[in-house]
């Protein structure tokens, strides 16, 4: 799984992506589409998502930062690496 640039999508990478025309949001990546990987969910959140099989293969889950539980499924198309967790 890899962002548009071509690097590959990480737990807990720092994304920026647009909710609006012009208005951005950083979020981390805590779930993966490709094989349900994950960190750090919340277990009632995380029991929906695996039981109802709802992430795409090829989206992933970012928390928004700040924000404890704001979860949004979303593709990679325009979504930005921002920094990776630890570095």
């Amino acid at each position: 799984m890899q962002y548009e640039s071509g690097e590959e999508v990480r737990l807990g990478d720092i994304v920026e992506y647009d909710v609006d025309p012009n208005e951005y949001v950083s979020a981390s990546v805590v779930m993966l589409g490709e094989d349900y990987s994950h960190s750090e969910l919340e277990e009632s959140f995380l029991q929906w998502v695996t039981t109802d099989n709802v992430l795409e293969n090829d989206n992933v889950v970012v928390e928004v930062e700040h924000e404890k539980g704001n979860y949004m499924f979303t593709t990679l198309c325009c979504v930005k690496l921002l920094k990776r967790e630890g570095v």
